[in-house]
This record gives C-alpha cells, sequence and structure tokens, in this order.
C-alpha cells in the first residue's frame, strides 16, 4: 500500500490531550471535503469526546476553585500540589510510572504519521496520561510526519518496530486500541501487526525540557 499523502495540522490543547501532527498533503478543508463519510463520523466521535471531556475538566476545575476559597491552608496547600504534579507530567518534564500499557507495532508500511496521531488521539480520548512513543515523550507540541524511512516525532526519526507506552487504566485503553475500524484494524489492513500488553506498571522514563524564559519581557499583573 502506498505512503497516504494528506497533510493534516492538529493542535490539541487540553489537560491531558496533546499532540501536533503534520503530514504532508492536503489542507485540513480538502480532507474534509474527500473523506468518506465514515472517517468523518469518527472524526464528529473524536470531538464530541473531547468537549465532554473539556465539560467534565471545567466542572472538576470549578470544584477544586471552590474547595481553595473555602479549605483551610493545608488542604489549599495539598490541592495546589496536586495540581502542580499533574502539570508537570502534562508538560513532560517529570519522569512517571503506574499502571498501563505497552504497544508494539511492527511492519515497515503498516504505520504512517496519521496513524500515530490516531493512535496517540485514541490513547488520550481513553485516559492516558501520559505517552511515550520509541523513547520520546509525546506533549502538547508533538508533531509527526512521515518519511521516507519511518515517521518524524518532532524531528526525531522512529521505525519499525513502534513502540508506544501509556499510562492509564490498562483495560480501557487496551479495548481502546481494539476498538472495530481502530488502530488494530487500520494495523492489519496494512500488513502490519499489533501486539498489547496490559501491565500493572508502566514507566515513562523520557522527560523534555520546557523553553528558557526570554528575560526581555516583563510579566505584568
Amino acid at each position: 500500500m502506498k505512503r497516504r499523502q494528506w497533510a493534516v495540522a492538529i493542535v490539541c490543547v487540553l489537560i491531558g490531550v496533546g499532540a501536533v501532527a503534520v503530514v504532508r498533503g492536503q489542507q485540513p478543508d480538502e480532507f474534509l471535503a474527500s473523506a468518506r463519510e465514515p472517517d468523518l463520523v469518527r472524526l464528529l466521535d473524536d470531538l464530541q469526546a473531547r468537549q465532554t471531556r473539556l465539560d467534565g475538566e471545567i466542572l472538576r476545575l470549578q470544584s477544586a476553585e471552590q474547595r481553595l476559597r473555602t479549605g483551610t491552608s493545608a488542604e489549599a496547600l495539598q490541592e495546589t500540589q496536586k495540581r502542580a504534579d499533574a502539570l508537570r507530567v502534562l508538560a513532560g518534564t517529570t519522569p512517571v510510572k503506574g499502571p498501563g500499557i505497552k504497544l508494539r507495532v511492527d511492519g515497515r508500511d503498516a504505520f504512517f504519521a496519521s496513524d500515530l496521531l490516531n493512535t496517540v488521539q485514541e490513547l488520550r480520548d481513553a485516559g492516558a496520561e501520559a505517552i511515550e512513543v520509541n523513547g520520546i515523550r509525546v506533549v502538547v507540541n508533538t508533531w509527526f510526519a512521515d518519511e521516507a524511512e519511518g515517521i518524524s516525532v518532532s524531528g526525531t526519526r522512529v521505525q519499525s518496530p513502534f513502540l508506544l507506552t501509556a499510562i492509564g487504566d490498562p483495560a480501557t485503553m487496551a479495548t481502546a486500541m481494539r476498538i472495530p475500524g481502530g488502530i488494530a484494524d487500520t494495523v492489519k489492513s496494512q500488513d502490519g501487526s499489533l501486539v498489547i500488553t496490559e501491565r500493572d506498571e508502566v514507566e515513562i522514563l523520557s522527560t523534555v525540557n520546557l523553553p528558557e524564559p526570554d528575560p526581555n519581557v516583563t510579566v505584568t499583573d
């Protein structure tokens, strides 16, 4: 099967959701105009799922704000620490471990940048707190692009076998990978193989460095 040449630039900015993918080819409006009905239905489902998560996150943050306003100093400090820890995991600046799954995709022409993006999105939708691809941490500004030999992950080339680690509920994420029309079916249709392993504990050691603040920028209230 020839490498698909459609370009999508997607920025997922959400607590717990983050990937920017650039795949050479069509513009997003051209992709939507030429997309098949099942693809459009799946895209709509993804958008609805993200909206649901956003609504839930808003309610959770509003509840946390209320607790901070009415709680004791100790409770406020504890809540602040929890938020700081969660943000460090989201930003990818700290290693993390916990229950999760490992994925292995084999097949040179069985996995493309668009497939990797879909996998990351499906894992996020299933509650993944942190994701790693071939030793590279996936964060908000991570992008994927097809190359002649493999996939570029934010400028670093990775090749088959593609190894993904995700931290979250193992059963939920494994089920998401196997839904009809999902990534498992995609890899199989492209003559590749996908192995999903659920584990009580996995570890993601890779981190990213945050850019240094610009000393010439003045922050005001």
